[in-house]
């Protein structure tokens, strides 16, 4: 089944041109994914509820007004992964480009504004201000990420810091054949040459509609590079060409080109450059100067990742360490905790069981796993 995606999501407009395939999850039984953590952690932190007085929609938070949804979503899709036989690595962000920066205006990776202004309230005395700041995404987002870093590691899930972007750092775990795919909703992958992307991996396979309180049906998708490429009559080089056309993070695009009006000057021109010079007349160029464009494609071709893997390992859920964050420091319902908990731990040992009958792993991974079971 081929399927064409329509929506809208972050990064790279490419849902127009690539392909994907329906895949079942029977199928991905025994894989390792590697997750772009702050793209499904912030979906995770952006769940909120419909207040049932006034219509607004109001972030999940514990009794101390600190963000907690990131908390259960962590600890439900740990257990949805090992129900489903997947071993999961996440990636974090490390230094934030500033090209993205300027391109996104990503304050929730870049809070300073926020905390100046939060600062600001605090020196004036305004103190509804001054709260209203330091409940708000912007502020809490550096201490949701740490708290999920606490997280999976008293889950027992392994984590990597990539020195530049989470993408990047998933699309080298798969080329170097210590994952089978990377996971994230973005399109960013395949600029940096991921051989396969899953998406759409949830077990709810529903969707909340971006500004409504309606869900679509989705299903998991995969995205093979090589096939794509081939299929378009592109090369990965191109690929990034075509990106900066149509618009990146790190670039907004040349107005007037989407992709397939890259997709066709590409072809007649096969490069940036020459269609720069061939096509000046009918397209403002004027932003895009052979600086920036070197700098783009350098991220995309050449990215910082790390190689320093240490051992990954997949232990067992530390239960007190996990009641201790989200318990003791969140007070959170222990029961539910407790018992979700058990679910993780028992889907993990049928996790584990399973990949040890299956030997068709990296050297890496393989020793790990005989060294954990």
């Amino acid at each position: 089944i081929i399927l064409i995606c329509k929506y809208n999501i972050m990064g790279i407009k490419l849902q127009d041109i690539i392909q994907r395939k329906k895949v079942e999850f029977s199928q991905l039984e025994g894989k390792i994914i590697a997750i772009d953590a702050p793209n499904i952690i912030m979906g995770l932190f952006n769940f909120s509820y419909k207040n049932k007085i006034y219509s607004y929609e109001k972030m999940m938070t514990d009794r101390t007004q600190r963000a907690i949804s990131h908390l259960y979503g962590i600890l439900f899709r740990t257990n949805f992964y090992y129900s489903k036989k997947i071993f999961p690595i996440f990636c974090f962000d490390g230094r934030i480009s500033e090209l993205k920066r300027v391109v996104t205006k990503d304050q929730l990776n870049d809070f300073r504004f926020i905390s100046k202004w939060y600062r600001d309230a605090l020196k004036s005395g305004d103190r509804n201000l001054a709260r209203y700041y330091a409940t708000s995404k912007e502020f809490l987002w550096p201490n949701i990420l740490l708290e999920s870093r606490q997280l999976l590691s008293a889950l027992g899930v392994p984590w990597l810091d990539s020195p530049a972007s989470a993408e990047s750092q998933c699309a080298h775990l798969v080329k170097k054949n210590i994952a089978h795919y990377s996971n994230s909703q973005d399109f960013d992958s395949l600029l940096f040459g991921c051989p396969n992307v899953i998406q759409n991996l949830s077990k709810s396979l529903r969707r909340k509609v971006q500004n409504k309180w309606t869900y679509e049906k989705i299903v998991p998708l995969s995205i093979n590079l090589k096939q794509n490429l081939k299929r378009l009559n592109l090369d990965i080089f191109q690929l990034v060409d075509l990106a900066i056309l149509i618009g990146t993070d790190y670039f907004p695009g040349i107005k007037g080109i989407g992709p397939k009006t890259a997709l066709r000057l590409l072809e007649e021109h096969h490069n940036l450059e020459n269609i720069i010079f061939k096509e000046k007349e009918k397209y403002d160029f004027t932003a895009l100067d052979s600086e920036l464009i070197r700098d783009i494609r350098k991220i995309f071709l050449l990215p910082e990742v790390s190689n320093s893997y240490g051992e990954l390992r997949w232990d067992r859920p530390n239960k007190s360490k996990i009641l201790e964050l989200m318990c003791e420091d969140h007070n959170l319902n222990k029961e539910r905790v407790k018992n979700n908990i058990n679910k993780v731990i028992n889907n993990y040992h049928r996790c584990l069981i399973f990949f040890k009958s299956d030997q068709g792993h990296s050297t890496l991974i393989q020793k790990t796993l005989d060294a954990i079971i």
